[in-house]
Parts: C-alpha cells; sequence; structure tokens
C-alpha cells in the first residue's frame, strides 16, 4: 500500500470513530445583567472597561450591560427581575427602605467625581461663593445634582437653599443658559466641559474639591442573585475591583473605553480622569462616615422624615477576602 492509500484509509478511520462520538458544543459563559444609572457617568465607566478587555470573563462570566435615565429606574428593573447588578448613586439606596429587594454591596466613590457646576459664560463669578440667590438646574428635585447645589449652599452659609434648584433635564438647561433664564447647570463634568469647549458655558464648581465623605456612589446587587447566586456576586465584585486596578495602570485603555461609551473628546476624558481616579474606592469598603453623611442627605431632600438605620442596606460580605 502506497503512502498515500494509507493517509486515506487513517483519515477514514478517524472520521469513522468521529461520527461515532458525541460532540458537545462550546458552552457560552454565563450572562449578569447590569445597569447603570446613567450610560456615560465616569464611575460607571469601569464596568465597560472591564467588559470590553476581557477581565469579567476571566472570572467566568459575560456582562449583559443596559443605561437608564436615573438611579430610581434602575432599582425599578432590579425590582421587576430585569437586571441582577446596579450601579447607582448612594441616595437611591433610600428606595431600600421603602421596599425595593436591592442590597449595596460596595462602594464606589465618596465624593461626587464627576459631577459639577457650569454657569453661563458671561456671569460675573469666580468661585462658589458667587452663587449666592443663582438659578442653577437640576435634572430632579431629588437627585445627587440637587443635593450637591444644596450641599454647596449649606458650606457657604447660605442654608439648603441660598441657591435656588431649579429642576429641568439637562438638554433643555443649555438653551436657557444661554438666554440668561437660568445662571448654571448642576451636572456631569463631561458634558459641563464640552460646553465649555464649544463656549456655552464655563466651568466654576468642581463638586469633588469641595464635597467628601458621602456614599456618593454604589454596587448594589438584588436580594434574589444575593440569595440565589452568591459566588455569582462575589466574582462580580472581583471583576469590579480588578477593573478598577485596570484601568489605574492602564490610562490609554480607560479613555478609549470612555470616548466610544461617552461620545466626548480623548482630553475631556484625561481631564477628568487624572483627578479622578485617585479618589475611587479600590476595595470596595463602605465608610462608616460616609454611610452617615448619606443617611443625613435622606433628611435634607425630604425623602425621609427621620435619619434611618442605614445597617440592613448594604454589606461587604462579597468583598474579595471578607
Amino acid at each position: 500500500m502506497s503512502r498515500k492509500e494509507r493517509l486515506c484509509c487513517f483519515v477514514v478511520l478517524a472520521l469513522g470513530l468521529l461520527a461515532g462520538q458525541s460532540i458537545a458544543p462550546p458552552a457560552s459563559a454565563e450572562k449578569l445583567r447590569v445597569g447603570k444609572a446613567v450610560g456615560g457617568a465616569f464611575p460607571f465607566i469601569f464596568v465597560d472597561v472591564g467588559q470590553r478587555n476581557g477581565i469579567f470573563r476571566k472570572h467566568g462570566f459575560e456582562l449583559e450591560i443596559s443605561a437608564f435615565g436615573g438611579g430610581p429606574r434602575v432599582v425599578q428593573a432590579m425590582t421587576s427581575d430585569s437586571i441582577d447588578i446596579g450601579l447607582n448613586s448612594g441616595i437611591d439606596l433610600v428606595l431600600s427602605i421603602k421596599g425595593a429587594p436591592v442590597r449595596g454591596i460596595a462602594s464606589i466613590a465618596t465624593r461626587p467625581l464627576d459631577l459639577g457646576i457650569v454657569v453661563r459664560p458671561d456671569l460675573a463669578a469666580t468661585s462658589a461663593a458667587d452663587l449666592k440667590g443663582k438659578k442653577i438646574s437640576s435634572n430632579s428635585p431629588t437627585a445627587l445634582t440637587a443635593w450637591t447645589v444644596r450641599e454647596v449652599s449649606r458650606q457657604q452659609g447660605w442654608g439648603p437653599n441660598g441657591i435656588e434648584v431649579v429642576t429641568m433635564l439637562s438638554q433643555a438647561a443649555w438653551p436657557l443658559l444661554k438666554t440668561r433664564e437660568i445662571d448654571g447647570i448642576s451636572t456631569d463634568l463631561g458634558n459641563a466641559m464640552m460646553g465649555e469647549k464649544r463656549g456655552a458655558g464655563r466651568v466654576l464648581v468642581r463638586y469633588n474639591e469641595i464635597i467628601r465623605d458621602v456614599q456618593v456612589y454604589h454596587v448594589s446587587a438584588t436580594d434574589k442573585i444575593i440569595r440565589d447566586r452568591p459566588d455569582l456576586v462575589k466574582a462580580f465584585l472581583a471583576g469590579w475591583l480588578e477593573s478598577l486596578a485596570f484601568a489605574r495602570a492602564n490610562k490609554d485603555k480607560f479613555v478609549s473605553v470612555a470616548v466610544q461609551v461617552t461620545h466626548h473628546d480623548a482630553d475631556v476624558i484625561e481631564a477628568i480622569y487624572d483627578p479622578m481616579m485617585p479618589l475611587m474606592t479600590f476595595d470596595g469598603k463602605f465608610s462608616p462616615k460616609a454611610i452617615e453623611a448619606l443617611a443625613q442627605s435622606y433628611l435634607d431632600l425630604k425623602l425621609l422624615d427621620s435619619v434611618p438605620d442605614m445597617t440592613p442596606l448594604y454589606t461587604e460580605r462579597f468583598l474579595p477576602g471578607s
């Protein structure tokens, strides 16, 4: 038998053996549904960084990431079992007091990292001290962007209402800024700085420079996934913290993803990245002082009549090493 004939016999035999075996298809990665209160919020972009750089896949699952128009909608989606994990502001933990089956599982930051006040270009103001009586917009009277305005007013000694909070969506606020019907917008620094580049406004206040030690952002999980899949909750937090560390060590990778997610210019992203990164909570642990300040904010925003017991609202048991 020639070499060619022997090779043909071997191929036929091998195909025959394979035909008699059941070849299982590759297992698809497990999906974890994650919701962001605001799609382009800088403290939440780390989940996109981890997903696009294969970090969560290393921990055994893929993410299905959704963006919502505000924290209450994230909690609503978690309550209806549409998502498993939420990236949200601390203020929305108040909904857990009111019955939402959601609990905080990691701190993201204890300062409003990516928020500030942009004012109209011609406003005669050089600092927060010049904002008394001015009209500053927020997208909701109970939003984080409203609380920060009131906190600035308190710090200046004017009480919570020394600066007037006007409720409207950010998209509607920019035209009113141009016509001088409002004096400024409490918004994310990305939009504020892009507006500044267009000549539509001027960034006057960066909240992270003057507001600290309050539980501003957190990761939350539904009671259902905590009960049924604690292993998956723990794996997510391991991937989350690894994504933070990766972004800190790879600024270019963070900027690349953030440009795609936010559609802001790279120089704007870089200008926010540098002061923001050192302020992230890299171990995920909650600060008792920041939690206490968060509880007080519920009274300031008239969400509750008394300071609540915050203990049932969060846990650290899923953090690595806990």
